[in-house]
């Protein structure tokens, strides 16, 4: 028993090194996508020994063998993680293609020396494999138009993808306190991808809004480190998306004029009678704004959904 494994021991050593044939180089790629190819590389020093034959090998599978000496140098056993590109591939040079997720892992370079020693020295290298996601992030709970003070609730969600994507999401270009953010859920599927999501929220204070537009800018970005950077955008405003002008000649006082030429969506009607402004946008058969009302009508419509101290000036236009 101790003599077989001193003899064991002895033909390890020649493989690793001293005047037997020795592998000096394995290179894989070091990250590949789903359906991508690339090349694996091998080189060895002969010394003493002569080569006979180079193997390749995902995990324990072996995919790829060149022998000089044979009638077909090249054989390919086709391994149902990838293709080889036979055309591309010779000596310890393979080309490979349409890589699935499961080709992630160890490859394996193996060369032989002919006969009388038949050495053998074998190394390795990692691959991994990235399966990406179709497109970019999708920021949802978005909605038209916000007040002052609203409560903003958003969640970004980064499409199927192996590793899963890392979110993150910015608010006005920085990013978002970590007191705003829940922990980020990654789902795993049967096909072992991810669907990842990171919600958002928070109070739409009057500082986060920018001055003269009344809006702030949200961001989310998607990442894979090194292959994959995507990123979704959407700005949250605080004005109506339609107002009507409140400009125009005045018509005399007494005198009918149509509801929705009284703007009703003005300035002063969206900050102080927000749902009258909503009901018009989306129900032009809102009772305030539906019927047919004199300029003064109107004027005193809106005064009574406003504060005492506020005046009501209410400009119309003359349609014919």
């Amino acid at each position: 028993m101790v003599a077989w494994r001193t003899w064991v021991l002895a033909a390890v050593i020649l493989a690793q090194g001293g005047d037997g044939i020795r592998i000096t180089q394995v290179q894989v790629p070091q990250t590949m996508q789903v359906g991508g190819d690339g090349e694996l590389f091998c080189a060895w020093e002969e010394d003493t020994d002569k080569m006979y034959s180079i193997k390749w090998y995902q995990g324990a599978q072996e995919f790829y063998r060149y022998t000089p000496t044979a009638r077909d140098p090249i054989q390919i056993f086709d391994p149902i993680t990838l293709d080889v590109d036979r055309d591309k591939s010779w000596g310890g040079t393979v080309r490979i293609a349409n890589v699935s997720l499961d080709a992630e892992g160890p490859f394996h370079c193996e060369v032989s020396a002919d006969g009388p020693t038949f050495h053998t020295a074998s190394d390795s290298a990692m691959l991994t494999v990235v399966d990406l996601p179709d497109g970019a992030p999708v920021i949802s709970g978005v909605r038209s138009q916000y007040l002052p003070g609203d409560w903003v609730d958003l969640t970004c969600t980064s499409g199927k993808s192996k590793p899963a994507t890392i979110l993150n999401f910015t608010v006005n270009t920085k990013p978002a306190p970590l007191g705003w953010l829940e922990t980020q859920i990654d789902k795993e599927d049967d096909d072992k991808l991810f669907t990842s999501r990171l919600r958002l929220r928070f109070s739409l204070l009057p500082r986060l809004l920018q001055e003269e537009a009344g809006s702030l800018r949200v961001r989310c970005e998607a990442e894979i480190p090194g292959v994959y950077s995507e990123y979704a955008q959407d700005i949250l405003t605080t004005r109506p998306p339609y107002q009507a002008s409140v400009l125009g000649s005045s018509a005399p006082d007494g005198e009918n004029v149509p509801a929705h030429a009284a703007a009703p969506c003005s300035f002063c009607c969206y900050y102080y009678c927000f749902f009258c402004c909503r009901g018009h946008q989306h129900h032009h058969h809102n009772r305030l704004f539906s019927e047919t009302l004199p300029a003064a009508s109107v004027t005193r419509h809106l005064a009574s959904f406003l504060p005492v101290s506020v005046p009501v000036i209410v400009s119309v236009t003359r349609t014919h």
